[in-house]
């Protein structure tokens, strides 16, 4: 239910006409009250504030920061704890919402807009991080949190007269709620603490609190994300405890380019494509890539390089949403190098007694098959025309037989292409491999 002011009656007014409400001239004095106060203040400071809870993205915004006093006990909560007072009144307050000032980030977990006339609310520095790899998709992420560990008191307190608390075994956690957090789910693992002094902990069956709204009929308000969760055990075979991701190796990214190098002279594109696999199955994500020199060489979304100006830079793929990436080394000169090579499949020297071959010849400029035909001709050298037989199927295959073996001899194909040219030994063995005879 709403509570609206209503407008002193006309009537009532020395000058006939409607006015304001005393709200309203209250709530004006009270602004120009902060204009004229704030920045005479000495806890004013500027800060980084989320532009909307989620967005991710920041600006700078000049606001008092107070300590904040318990209610229950009156004391000071200390550092982690504090009071952001904004200078406008009706500056948008949102639970979940991040902030970054003294180094660290901090997130709103109580608001006070319903209570008094000033904008305030209360923060809570995060002082850890959830690090976790989404199973279904294989997609990192991160996400600050606030920890705060449950104590108990010992059951034979009445008995034993021990005034001391103890850990309880269970974590109690505040995190932003986003798209990202959405993906957590019940029993999950995350590790907490330091490397090589990992400690794990696992979210208890009912540990997801995402039904706190900040409207009562709409369940997509909630803006604050509550966990609880229980001690478990590190597994050294399956989380990653030099970068503190529980469960890393039951998901498992690879990517490899086309090229580990490319060279080429001012004005040559070069096509990189990425080839990914995820616990071990060919897999399509997307793709970001940069350059570490946009002046050397220049590269599109879909991994396309331009060669701009003589030098050397790197080329780095990386997939969206996890640490995996690759490189190439990209080097640009104006009269590059040009690697050619002949290649032969299959490559094995020997046809067994009885038996044929078809082989493929292509040519390779830098890595790139070429077009290139060949014309292909045989030396027999001394090998008797009943042994064997040879034919050139087109200018890029060529077959032979093995009529019958050879011992004292082997053929020699001859590749031709312009000045390129290969010579490949084909030996006519015997049927057994380990025959002396050959």
């Amino acid at each position: 239910m709403a509570y609206n002011y209503k407008y002193i009656p006309a009537g009532l007014l020395i000058t006939g006409k409607r006015g304001k409400t005393p709200k309203d001239d209250y709530v004006s004095l009270f602004q120009e009250t902060l204009n004229n106060q704030f920045y005479n203040s000495s806890d004013w400071w500027t800060i980084q504030e989320e532009t909307y809870t989620g967005s991710r993205e920041y600006v700078e915004l000049d606001v008092r920061i107070n300590h904040v006093i318990s209610t229950e006990t009156g004391m000071d909560l200390g550092d982690d704890w504090k009071g952001l007072l904004f200078k406008d009144i009706d500056h948008a307050i949102e639970l979940g919402k991040r902030y970054i000032f003294d180094g660290n980030t901090w997130m709103t977990i109580n608001t006070e807009f319903y209570k008094g006339l000033a904008g305030t609310c209360t923060v809570r520095r995060c002082n850890n991080v959830l690090r976790w790899i989404d199973e279904p998709t294989g997609i990192y992420y991160e996400e600050p949190c606030c920890v705060k560990y449950e104590l108990k008191e010992p059951r034979d307190y009445a008995t034993s007269g021990s005034p001391f608390k103890t850990p309880g075994g269970f974590m109690h956690m505040w995190t932003q709620f986003n798209d990202n957090t959405n993906e957590i789910r019940e029993n999950q693992r995350f590790l907490l603490g330091n490397p090589g002094h990992w400690t794990a902990y696992k979210v208890i069956g009912s540990g997801l609190n995402d039904f706190r709204g900040d409207i009562t009929d709409k369940n997509d308000s909630v803006k604050l994300l509550v966990i609880d969760l229980a001690v478990d055990y590190v597994n050294e075979q399956l989380d990653d405890i030099t970068n503190g991701i529980a469960s890393v190796n039951k998901n498992i990214y690879t990517l490899t380019l086309n090229r580990a190098i490319a060279e080429g002279k001012i004005g040559d594109t070069i096509q990189l494509i990425a080839n990914i696999t995820y616990n071990g199955d060919t897999a399509t994500r997307n793709v970001l890539w940069e350059t570490s020199g946009f002046g050397i060489a220049s590269v599109t979304d879909m991994g396309l390089v331009t060669l701009k100006k003589n030098g050397t830079c790197t080329i780095t793929a990386t997939i969206e949403g996890n640490p995996v990436s690759t490189t190439c080394g990209i080097t640009v000169k104006a009269s590059p190098a040009t690697n050619v090579d002949i290649m032969i499949s299959p490559d094995e020297n020997y046809i067994l007694e009885s038996e044929d071959q078809i082989y493929e010849v292509w040519l390779y400029e830098n890595d790139v098959i070429q077009g290139d035909t060949f014309t292909i001709t045989c030396d027999t050298r001394a090998v008797p025309l009943e042994c064997y037989g040879f034919t050139q199927v087109d200018g890029n295959h060529f077959h032979v037989w093995n009529k019958l073996r050879c011992i004292t001899s082997y053929l020699t194909v001859n590749c031709v292409s312009g000045t390129n040219t290969r010579a490949f030994d084909i030996y006519l063995r015997g049927a057994w491999l380990n025959d002396n005879a050959g």
